[in-house]
C-alpha cells in the first residue's frame, strides 16, 4: 500500500506521525508533501520522518493564492511519480482536487468548522471527511465521526508520556512548574483581519501572574526585545513535554489549548474561534476557558492558581474524558484500509 500525506501546518505533523510510523513499520510505503511553515520542517527533521517540500506559506490573501497554485502543481507531480492507493490529508486543499482528478481516495481531517472558503475547495472533493469530539457540522454521507479530539492521535496515554529531563535540560522546573502563554501569527487564510495579543497586554499578562510563578511565553513571531526574558527556552520537538509540566496555559490557538486540556492542563484559550472541539471541552468536560477577553482570562487564570488542587482535579476531568474516546490512531489506520479496500485505484 503506497500512501501520500499533505502536511501544510506544524499541528499535522503530530497528529499524523504515529499513522506514519505504523504504516512504515507495516512495511507500507509513505510519501509527505511538505509545507514550509513555522516550524514544520524542523518538526519533520527531529522525527526523522522524511518528506519533500513542495511550498513555502504565502504572505496575504495574493500570496496565499499563489501559494496554493504553486502547491497544487507541484501535489500534483509529486502524486504522478508516486501513484499513491489513497491520499491522506488535514483540511486537504491540495489532496481533495488532486486526487478526484487522479482518480484516488482521499481520506481528509477537518476540525475547523469557521474555513469555510478552505472546506468549499478541499472537502467537496474527498471521498471521507473524518471529525471528531464536538464537531459540529454535517458532512452528509462522506461524513465519518469518531470519538474523541484529535490531539489524542499524538498525546493518548498510549503514545506520549510526559518526559521532565528536555524541561529541566532548557532551564525550567517541572516540578515547580510554570505558566505558559502561547501566541499565534494569525496569518492563515482564515484568519485574514484578526489580530492577535498586543505587547502591551503581554506586560499586563506577565504583572499579574507573575507571582504565581515563572512565566513562559511561546510566539509564532519573534518577541520584541522587551520581552525576550520570557521566551520559550525548550527546543521546538518539545513543545508537549513543556504543556504537561505546565501549571496553567492561557493560549490564543485552538490546537495548543486542546494539547493542553488532554494532558490534564488547565487551559484558557481566548482570542480564537469557536471550534466544535473546543466547546465539548468546556461544556462536556470542564477542561478548558473560552474568555472573550484577555482581561477575562487574567481573571480566571488567578483564581485558578489559587486553588491547592487544581493539578488533581484537572487530571480526574481528564480521566473521565479519555475513558469515553476512541484510539485515534487505530481509527486512522482503519480509514486508510478502508479506502483502500472500497475504492482500489485502476494503475496502469
Amino acid at each position: 500500500m503506497k500512501v501520500l500525506f499533505d502536511i501544510v501546518h506544524p499541528a499535522q505533523v503530530h497528529f499524523f506521525k504515529n499513522l506514519i510510523g505504523r504504516l512504515q513499520s507495516g512495511g507500507h510505503e509513505v510519501l509527505v508533501a511538505a509545507r514550509e511553515k513555522d516550524v514544520a520542517l524542523n518538526l519533520l527533521d527531529a522525527l526523522g520522518i522524511d518528506y519533500v517540500c513542495i511550498s513555502r506559506k504565502g504572505n496575504g490573501l495574493l500570496g496565499l493564492a499563489r501559494e496554493l497554485v504553486i502547491r497544487d502543481w507541484r501535489f500534483w507531480g509529486q502524486a504522478r511519480r508516486f501513484r499513491p492507493d489513497v491520499m491522506v490529508a488535514r483540511v486537504g486543499i491540495s489532496a481533495g482536487l488532486v486526487g478526484r482528478l487522479m482518480g484516488v481516495p482521499q481520506v481528509i481531517y477537518d476540525d475547523m468548522e469557521h474555513a469555510r472558503l478552505q472546506a468549499s475547495i478541499s472537502l467537496p472533493f474527498a471521498r471521507y471527511i473524518c471529525t471528531g469530539l464536538g464537531y459540529y457540522r454535517d458532512l452528509g454521507k462522506k461524513h465519518v465521526r469518531f470519538r474523541g479530539s484529535p490531539v489524542l492521535s499524538y498525546l493518548a496515554p498510549q503514545y506520549f508520556t510526559p518526559d521532565p529531563e528536555p524541561i529541566r535540560g532548557a532551564g525550567l522546573d517541572p516540578e515547580q512548574g510554570y505558566i505558559f502563554v502561547r501566541t499565534v501569527s494569525w496569518g492563515a487564510t482564515h484568519d485574514v483581519g484578526r489580530q492577535g495579543t498586543s505587547e502591551m497586554e503581554l506586560h499586563q499578562l506577565i504583572d499579574r501572574l507573575s507571582r504565581f510563578g515563572r512565566v513562559v511565553i511561546s510566539s509564532e513571531d519573534p518577541l520584541p526585545e522587551s520581552l525576550k526574558q520570557y521566551d520559550n527556552p525548550a527546543p521546538v520537538d518539545q513543545m508537549h513535554n513543556l504543556l504537561a509540566f505546565a501549571k496553567l496555559c492561557l493560549v490564543e490557538g485552538g490546537t495548543m489549548a486542546a494539547e493542553a486540556a488532554v494532558l490534564g492542563v488547565p487551559a484558557i484559550c481566548y482570542n480564537t474561534y469557536d471550534f466544535g472541539y473546543l466547546r465539548a471541552l468546556e461544556d462536556e468536560y470542564q477542561l478548558i476557558y473560552r474568555p472573550g477577553t484577555t482581561d477575562e482570562a487574567l481573571e480566571i487564570a488567578e483564581e485558578l492558581l489559587q486553588r491547592n488542587d487544581l493539578g488533581l482535579v484537572w487530571q480526574g476531568k481528564r480521566r473521565k474524558m479519555l475513558d469515553e474516546s476512541d484510539d485515534v490512531v487505530e481509527f486512522m489506520w482503519n480509514m486508510v484500509q478502508r479506502a483502500v479496500r472500497e475504492h482500489p485505484v485502476k494503475k496502469k
